[in-house]
């Protein structure tokens, strides 16, 4: 008996703690997880104070807008956002030798979205989640100038997804 009332005293306070965590990190942590904790909290009736309306988080992961990588001091080329399906974006002035291209993607649904470097031959793939955003940010250093370039994206039809790419001044160091 003595085990059994310490279980469930500990899971008493599991519990406690799990809620006041939550709580604070809904309202006082911008972290995109936090942002997340947020966004369920909201949307629970029993979980909201009378008459308040929560306001979105405006650096929270979107597909309603592009990623933000103008603060990694990246000049985007392009961006869209809220697409869906297939779609071709040319790169201005194509690529550039010996520069890092910068994609940041956030998707949402579930479904894979691929992202192709025409004509380099780089492609990579996206795992999409129903209900969250994710965000991704892929670098790749060019070898070779190629005039004519272009991104190709294909995703799944139930995938919404926005980019943004540019040139990376300040790419990380290869290893």
């Amino acid at each position: 008996m003595v085990t059994m009332e310490r279980s469930a005293g500990l899971a008493g306070c599991v519990i406690a703690v799990t809620l006041a965590v939550v709580g604070c990190g809904a309202n006082h942590d911008d972290s995109p997880s936090a942002s997340r904790a947020g966004r369920t909290a909201s949307a629970s009736p029993a979980n909201t104070t009378p008459g308040a309306s929560p306001s979105p988080d405006p650096y929270a992961p979107s597909v309603k807008k592009p990623p933000k990588i103008t603060s990694d001091g990246i000049t985007p080329l392009t961006a869209d956002t809220a697409l869906k399906g297939n779609v071709a974006y040319s790169l201005p002035g194509g690529i550039k030798a010996e520069k890092t291209l910068a994609i940041a993607i956030n998707c949402q649904g579930p479904g894979r979205l691929t992202v192709q470097v025409k004509p380099t031959g780089i492609s990579f793939p996206l795992q999409c989640e129903k209900g969250k955003v994710l965000p991704t940010m892929n670098e790749i250093h060019m070898s070779k100038n190629h005039p004519q370039s272009s991104l190709i994206f294909t995703a799944e039809s139930k995938v919404t997804w926005s980019f943004a790419v540019g040139w990376d001044p300040h790419p990380p160091k290869q290893q």
